[in-house]
Order: C-alpha cells, then structure tokens, then sequence
C-alpha cells in the first residue's frame, strides 16, 4: 500500500496540493462533458441531464480557484444573468447554457456546438493550469467564500437555468470546502486549536440536511423541499457560513 501524503504544512505546500487536486476535478469535468456530447448527439436526453449534472459537480468542486481562471472559467460556467438577452445572448455560453437547452428541449443541432466550445474551453484551461497562479492568501478566504456562493447563486435559484438541481450542486459545493479545509487543516489547527473539528461537524451537519432533502435518490427542487427540511438546510448552512468567515480573520492575523 502506497503510503498517504503529506499534510501540507505550509501555504504554498496546500497551493501545491490544490493545483493537483483541481487538475483531476477538470478532468473529471472533461470526460462527463464528452460523455455529454454523445448522449446529445444520441438523442439520449435523460442520459445527457445526467452526464450535465456530474459534469456540474466537477465544476462546484473545483472550488478554490474560480478568480484564477479569468475569461476561460467564465466562458466554462457563467451564468445568463447581466446578458442583455439573457438565455438567448450570443455570450450565454458553457455549462450553464447546456442546462438550459436540455432542461428547455433543444436538441444536437442547438447544443453540440456549445458542447464542442465547452470542451474546446476545457483543454485551454487544462493546458494553462500549470501556470495559473493560485494566491496563497485566496485559500482560507475560499474556504468561506464557495457556500457564501452556492446561498447567493445555487438556494436562492438565482443561478438555476431549468435543472432544478440546486441542491445537488451545493452538495458539490460542500465537498469543495472541506477539500480547501483538508489542505489547510494543519495550519489552522495551529492557529485556534480544535477550530477544525468544529467546522467537520458543522459541515457533516449541512451534508445530512441537503441528503435529506433527496426523495428514493432523486433530487428536489430546493422550493419544493418541505419547509421543516428546508429550514434544517438554511439554519446548518447559516452556522457554518458564520463559522467559516472566521478562517479568513485567523490568518489575517497570524
């Protein structure tokens, strides 16, 4: 058995580890989005909803490098808010559009060629990865930044173009940050002992409450949860926000 590596124990070590670790989430991302294409190509919509959907997921977990990729991880999940014509601008583009068009009826003719441009978009990224500097100081600010983001975009259904899945997507989100936690674990713990434990549990917490919300394994529409589970989901994601903005703070001050 090959043996477990090292703890970061620096920052740069954590960024080091980052970069691998977003380097294998792309190319998940990748093979869910040429899988996607095929199904499209196929007819097959329900398969290509979820080849989307896991393709999605890679993208949320990805996490931590979201304002290090510029135009390249706008053009892979923007959203169609802000284009003058909304979903039918010529700049609506990426994930995001394919989740329109599936979830609104369009078929090969109007999204194989945004898929085609997706991927074209992800091998330009992958390609640049190495070189893409991830700011040390981003990593504990991250940490709180990807669930601030998924509230705002994903349960407010701000961002939702059709899917209804927000609550898978910030079911990635989580993931995301307790991988951005994982890297820093050790030098938070050094910073306030046994704060890490504390947001394990609150984050354990928040992923029961949106697994709970599944009904025989087949998400919900967030505002169609029952209220007592939405209401479970809102009041964990609010404890581990208001935990989760004290790990910028600790290390703006170390």
């Amino acid at each position: 058995m090959m043996p477990a590596p090292a703890a970061p124990e620096t920052m740069a070590d954590a960024v080091a580890a980052y970069h691998s670790y977003a380097a294998d989430r792309l190319s998940e991302l990748r093979d869910h989005a040429t899988s996607m294409r095929a199904a499209i190509g196929n007819g097959a919509a329900d398969t290509a909803r979820t080849e989307w959907l896991a393709a999605q997921q890679a993208w949320q977990r990805v996490g931590a490098a979201y304002g290090s990729f510029g135009e390249l991880g706008g053009a892979i999940a923007p959203g169609s808010r802000g284009l003058q014509q909304g979903a039918a601008d010529p700049g609506f583009k990426g994930l995001r559009r394919i989740e329109y068009g599936l979830w609104h009826g369009q078929g090969a003719a109007e999204l194989v060629p945004v898929v085609d441009e997706l991927l074209s978009d992800l091998a330009a990224l992958e390609a640049k990865l190495p070189e893409t500097a991830v700011d040390p100081a981003d990593m504990p600010l991250r940490a709180h930044e990807i669930l601030e983001d998924a509230q705002r975009d994903h349960l407010s259904g701000r961002g939702d173009q059709g899917s209804g899945l927000a609550l898978a997507l910030t079911r990635a989100d989580v993931d995301a940050t307790k991988e951005v936690l994982d890297l820093i674990r050790g030098l938070l713990e050094n910073l306030k002992r046994g704060f890490p434990a504390k947001l394990d549990g609150e984050l354990a917490a928040l992923s029961s409450a949106i697994d709970a919300t599944r009904a025989d394994g087949v998400w919900t529409p967030f505002p169609s949860v029952p209220l007592p589970q939405r209401q479970q989901v809102n009041a964990a994601m609010g404890r581990a926000l208001e935990s989760l903005a004290l790990v910028p703070a600790l290390f703006s001050t170390d």
